[in-house]
């Protein structure tokens, strides 16, 4: 690594420079050298002030607390090295600009009256320090300090809120998270740097009483001066010493005052100045008129009043003549457009968000981080666990507020589609007996839970141990959203992956797979909506995508044989049997299935027909439908009463069209179909049930049900 030359090393520079002003508060300097530390303490003043006049925003000058801190420093150990000079040299102190200042500020007065004037002269610029600039300083430092943090977890809040709608991407959100972490920072700096200036204010006025009551002390009692020639000598460095030190920090106390008062501007102060004082023409024309009538009023000047009115006026019709030309300039840009202006195509109002959670009135604070709501945080984990489980990176979910809803009701959309809703205490927390068996219930409202549909009782939180204890299962109002929209969610997921969202993924997996997305070649016309509706077919049973680099081998290997999406899908399970066959397993790593006649599998076998739309299908009679359904809602109950997941299986010809005529009859997610090949890996694996057209009905119920 290229080491850099002290001169361009920053870090060595400033650490000189802090070690140089303490140096400066012990060793003595030499008049030159303190005459260029003199100039240099005025001219960082300058810099300052011009620095804090053309920053639009407070904290694009996020440093000056620390240069606050820094130069108040330095003028101090300036005020001493200069007061050891006086007092040590006396009548030879050899400093040009100490000297300069002190017989310049008091013009052509003779006498003590010149030192009276200086004095002066120096007492006003510490009472305008300390009374007006230092006081009204601080003051505003105080109150911006105090409002910042007062309102710190509103703006956390709405940086959640637009990370979450999708309106702001993480990154964008992090870096709004540190800016807003350094305004507060700043504001709470400022308002204890600006007590440096106070201190830094009195500190020179108490030093300068000590340059003339000591000098003149020293004058008289050792050197052996005349009080009159003491007064003469040390009140004229004195009052240079004074002022050379007060204008840099009246330039400073200017800039401090400046840069606290900008926390609500979007401009620097002389775009500010120029726009917004000098922008009414009508307002310089009537001050030119009311100058110009005074320089009648007898003894007024009337030469310098009637000046001040023509420029007043010149200056009324240059910015006038200015203001035409801006209308001007936006007329034609208007005409313009006119003139390539197209009906507007209102498309933002047919623009629907992918998913969105509204909110009752009663349910905001859940989505409140000053009121210690959990919903914001608990959608980004549940997102984040989607994409790790399911391969699914879902859209962000969009929180709002409707005011039209119940206030304790919330409801989901998908694609601009109410799926979900639910009624929620938001002060009381959920208890669920998913055994049914507590003898001693918890005292609480009983609600029907809106994920499950299982019935729970909303409880006091001060209730929570004791539920806990008796067997209750016991979740936060916000957990209850999260689990119904998770749910609602892996039910829609096919619905929710686009073409946007799959070459997101596949763009993903190029990164590890760059030959394998090359051979699939997705961006040939209609293989991606291919690929779409491949990994669509497999969300629809429940499954995962994980496994997305497995799927899309399958996929380019027989892409190239058919184009059938259905095909496709089937060939992709066949990849992926034993993740799928997994989901399903029992906790004894066994997988019971319900296995079909063999009569019926040749009959539905006959019966497949192409549907343009659905694909395979199953064609069979009324009397067969009929039979077919009463014989999987029995499959259905038993498998729940035997708390078994309820898993059909059929040869792979079969599969796709038996799960959509299942489908049509049983909740959502509730059972799966899977191929025999999908399964013949696996070693344990028992038969729950069968699938029969045998008659239920008893012979003689049937035979009153014949005759009647």
């Amino acid at each position: 690594m290229e080491k850099k030359a002290w001169y361009n090393n920053q870090d060595i520079i400033i650490g000189g420079g802090a070690l140089g002003i303490l140096t400066m508060l012990v060793v003595p300097l030499p008049g030159f050298i303190l005459d260029i530390l003199l100039v240099i303490s005025i001219g960082i003043g300058l810099m300052i002030l011009l620095t804090s006049l053309s920053v639009a925003e407070a904290m694009d000058f996020s440093i000056f607390p620390s240069l606050l801190l820094i130069t108040t420093l330095f003028r101090l150990a300036l005020n001493v090295s200069t007061t050891r000079q006086i007092l040590s040299k006396g009548p030879a102190v050899n400093s040009q600009v100490i000297e300069a200042f002190g017989t310049f500020v008091v013009g052509g007065e003779t006498g003590l009256g010149k030192y009276v004037v200086g004095f002066i002269i120096f007492i006003i610029l510490v009472i305008v320090q300390i009374v007006v600039i230092t006081k009204g300083a601080t003051r505003i430092s105080e109150v911006a300090a105090r409002f910042t943090l007062d309102g710190l977890p509103q703006k956390q809040m709405a940086i959640d809120m637009e990370q979450n709608n999708g309106a702001i991407t993480e990154e964008q959100a992090s870096k709004k998270r540190e800016r807003l972490n350094q305004e507060v920072n700043f504001y709470g700096t400022m308002d204890g740097a600006s007590k440096f200036v106070q201190g830094d204010v009195r500190a020179g006025l108490i030093i300068t009483a000590i340059n003339l009551v000591g000098g003149v002390i020293i004058g008289v009692s050792i050197r052996g001066e005349s009080f009159i020639q003491a007064i003469d000598t040390y009140g004229r460095f004195t009052i240079g010493d004074g002022l050379v030190s007060q204008i840099p920090a009246l330039l400073i106390t200017t800039a401090t005052g400046l840069i606290v008062t900008r926390s609500s501007s979007v401009q620097s102060f002389t775009d500010g100045f120029r726009d917004q004082l000098f922008k009414n023409s009508h307002i310089l024309y009537v001050v030119g008129g009311i100058l110009a009538l005074a320089a009648f009023i007898p003894g007024l000047p009337f030469i310098s009043l009637m000046a001040l009115a023509a420029m007043f006026a010149y200056l009324g019709y240059y910015m006038q003549k200015a203001a035409k030309l801006q209308v001007d300039l936006i007329e034609k840009k208007e005409e313009s457009k006119e003139k390539d202006k197209r009906p507007e195509d209102f498309l933002e109002e047919i623009r629907t968000e992918s998913i969105v959670v509204s909110l009752g009135l009663n349910l905001l604070p859940l989505a409140d981080v000053k009121e210690r709501g959990l919903l914001l945080s608990q959608i980004a984990n549940t997102r984040k666990k989607l994409a790790s489980d399911n391969g699914l990176v879902i859209p962000p979910v969009r929180i709002m507020d409707d005011m039209e809803i119940p206030h304790d009701s919330y409801n989901i959309k998908i694609n601009g589609v109410t799926i979900g809703d639910g009624i929620i205490k938001a002060d009381r927390l959920m208890a669920l007996d998913h055994s049914a068996q507590i003898d001693d219930p918890v005292p609480g409202e009983k609600f029907t839970e809106p994920t499950f549909g299982m019935q729970a009782i909303w409880i006091d939180p001060e209730l929570k141990n004791e539920a806990e204890t008796k067997g209750y299962t016991v979740v936060d109002p916000a957990t209850v959203i999260i689990t119904h929209l998770k749910d609602l969610i892996l039910t829609h997921a096919a619905s929710l992956l686009g073409r946007e969202e799959t070459q997101a993924l596949l763009e993903h997996v190029r990164k590890s797979k760059p030959t394998l997305i090359q051979e699939l070649a997705y961006d040939k016309e209609g293989r991606l909506g291919i690929v779409q509706q491949v990994l669509q077919n497999i969300l629809r049973e429940g499954l995962p995508i994980r496994g997305l680099p497995i799927i899309l081998e399958s996929i380019a290997n027989n892409i190239g044989k058919s184009t059938d999406p259905n095909y496709l899908s089937e060939v992709a399970r066949q990849a992926i049997a034993r993740q799928i066959v997994n989901e399903y397993l029992g906790p004894d790593k066994r997988l019971d299935v319900v296995v079909l006649e063999p009569k019926l599998a040749e009959r539905l076998s006959k019966s497949l027909v192409d549907d343009p739309l659905e694909g395979k299908v199953l064609a069979v009679g009324t009397d067969v439908r009929r039979k077919m359904i009463e014989s999987i809602q029995n499959e259905y109950s038993r498998a729940i009463e035997e708390k078994r997941n309820l898993i059909f299986a059929c040869n792979r010809y079969l599969r796709m069209a038996m799960f959509g005529f299942i489908s049509k009859q049983l909740p959502p997610r509730n059972f799966a179909v899977l191929a025999l090949e999908e399964i013949q890996d696996v070693t344990n694996v028992g038969v729950a049930g069968q699938l029969t057209l045998a008659q239920s009905e008893k012979p003689e119920e049937e035979a009153s049900r014949v005759g009647a």
